[in-house]
């Protein structure tokens, strides 16, 4: 009898580990599966190793560019820009997230500059390619539709479109965890609420990444809530504290990314993108672009998509999640075109602040592609059941999988015609006062230096102070442009820069006291004048002002984070570490 007990625990106990090692392993095979296919995806760029430079390009390589020159200069946080941006001390490191952008400045040790964007950029297909895979596999426990929703979704043509071609790297990043917050809302608001750190995880990550995405599907869950109340007319008290719960835990994980927009952003008359309903796209004009699957476009939600949207009906009615899921991928596709009247909108006030932040409707594909994707993968994962043998199911997948990188490299074709017509468009260095870069400008491991030496393309004056409209384009000018202030005269001077810190030497020829420096002017700027530290005052151009009765001055500005600042990011790393644990050790208890 004893003999028994214990062979049986020995049995179950090898049985049970057996189970696990299968998992383990299956887990570690998709994973190598979805590296390998990751490196298809990115080894086809590095024959050229060569970029055209358009929309957000220069402004993201720039602030890569300055993390990249502050670790070398052993500082670990960037502040304000002093190496790039014309050294003009602008503050996007505080007001738009960077966490992401620091592998890629780091890759910069290792590899040249456009390498490391290529080895950067295939980080986050194989990042987006493992999230979507977990999340829908979380959702469905199906893995022939978790690879196949994976692979859809990842090199959708929209996101191809902001990663590779229009450099929107922010709404890039953040496309990778909009599966993660939709798994974490579906848990909390419908499903198993024990899982309610999903939903906080993604959310932070987001905040990480792009701020704007964080508003927008703020709004979107927002309108998840307020359906749910209506359709069932009721919300669990029990679900109220998940949702609670994961909110708090949001806010602990991401309060060193909240805490500059509260301290040095809000109330400051601080300039930021304008609100409004731009590039406008009809839906006629969305399905040519899908139509030819192009991501040269933004348009664009591809071929599988489109036919998704036309036929995916017919596959989702026997359930009513799937189809809730097909019905809000159609809602955001008719949002992004104009069958939503955005032109009208424009002249609502309540619009404008409200839904004005969205700026391009278009931004509304992120959304049609993540739930038409899973239609999509649920489409073809029926399809695929018809195959009466597994080994015939195995051919279909591989099928599917081969004709997906094969539909990627005709994608990544548009980039390739766009670096053969920026040939005669070779970046050069840009001499005296800064312009803009040249739109589809060439660059390679040579001359990627240059790029510093125009103004970006689009952000330069982003947190600068807002002015009266007569007033903004001569200031925005004479501070890109480091027009120091003497008096009443204007002298350009060339400033020394360290990390997170700018230095002028002012000579005085007469009597002026004031020293009006082109340095943007902080809640937490900091100045010394001659190595001593000095009151400054805010200039009518919204920078640092001194004063100084001496000829010959030394003026240092810097950034100086808040106490506050420090211990959120204490706090935010202290959380990461005790979630971290907890569910390592909830994976051993399992």
């Amino acid at each position: 009898m004893s003999y028994d007990i214990i062979s049986n625990r020995g049995y179950n106990l090898y049985y049970c580990g057996g189970k696990t090692l299968l998992k383990i392993n299956k887990n570690f095979i998709i994973i190598l599966f979805l590296a390998a296919i990751t490196f298809l995806y990115t080894s086809i760029l590095f024959g050229s190793n060569q970029l055209a430079l358009t929309s957000d390009s220069s402004f993201h390589f720039s602030r890569v560019e300055e993390i990249y020159h502050n670790l070398r200069g052993h500082h670990l946080l960037t502040f304000i820009a002093s190496y790039t941006f014309n050294h003009t001390g602008v503050g996007n490191f505080l007001f738009y997230p960077t966490v992401f952008l620091y592998p890629w400045a780091f890759l910069r040790f290792y590899f040249n500059p456009i390498s490391a964007f290529f080895i950067w950029y295939g980080f986050f297909l194989f990042s987006t390619l493992t999230i979507a895979y977990y999340s829908m596999y979380s959702f469905s426990k199906n893995r022939g539709r978790s690879l196949i929703f994976a692979l859809i979704y990842t090199i959708a043509p929209y996101h191809l479109h902001l990663g590779l071609y229009n450099y929107v790297l922010g709404e890039f990043i953040a496309y990778t965890f909009v599966p993660l917050i939709f798994l974490g809302a579906y848990n909390v608001f419908w499903k198993n609420l024990k899982k309610w750190p999903q939903l906080a995880i993604g959310m932070s990550l987001l905040l990480y990444s792009h701020l704007l995405s964080v508003y927008l599907i703020s709004m979107i869950l927002t309108g998840l809530v307020i359906s749910k109340i209506i359709i069932q007319r009721r919300f669990e008290s029990e679900r109220i504290l998940a949702l609670c719960k994961s909110i708090g835990l949001t806010l602990l994980l991401s309060s060193f990314i909240i805490v500059p927009f509260v301290t040095d952003f809000i109330g400051q008359n601080l300039a930021s993108p304008k609100k409004g309903f731009d590039f406008l796209m009809s839906f006629n004009e969305m399905i040519v672009a899908s139509v030819s699957n192009t991501i040269s476009i933004n348009h664009s939600i591809g071929i599988i998509m489109l036919i998704t949207a036309l036929l995916g009906w017919y596959f989702v009615k026997r359930s009513i999640v799937e189809k809730n899921i097909y019905i809000i991928g159609i809602i955001f596709l008719c949002l992004s075109t104009t069958l939503v009247p955005w032109g009208l909108l424009d002249h609502s006030h309540t619009a404008l602040n409200i839904l004005g932040e969205i700026q391009f409707p278009y931004r509304f594909n992120t959304y049609s592609s993540f739930f038409l994707s899973i239609t999509a993968s649920l489409v073809l994962s029926q399809l695929l059941e018809q195959f009466k043998t597994n080994y015939l199911k195995k051919i279909a997948i591989i099928s599917f999988v081969f004709l997906s990188i094969v539909g990627y490299y005709g994608s990544m074709q548009s980039i390739f015609d766009r670096i053969l017509a920026a040939n005669q468009n070779y970046l050069l260095e840009s001499k005296g006062d800064p312009i803009p870069l040249p739109i589809n400008a060439l660059v390679d491991k040579s001359n990627y230096n240059n790029i510093f030496s125009y103004l970006v393309l689009n952000g330069e004056t982003d947190y600068y102070p807002k002015y009266a409209d007569k007033d903004t384009g001569s200031y925005n000018q004479s501070i890109y442009n480091n027009y120091v202030i003497i008096g009443k005269r204007e002298i350009k001077l060339v400033p020394k820069t360290v990390p997170n810190t700018i230095i002028y030497q002012v000579h005085k020829s007469g009597k002026e006291e004031n020293i009006n420096l082109p340095i943007i002017d902080y809640n937490r700027t900091q100045v010394k004048l001659n190595n001593k530290r000095v009151t400054h005052t805010k200039s009518f151009r919204g920078t640092v002002e001194v004063k100084s009765a001496q000829k010959n001055n030394k003026i240092t500005v810097t950034y100086q984070p808040s106490k506050l600042f420090y211990f959120s990011l204490f706090i935010s790393c202290l959380t990461w570490i005790v979630l971290i644990i907890r569910i390592f050790v909830g994976k051993l208890k399992k």
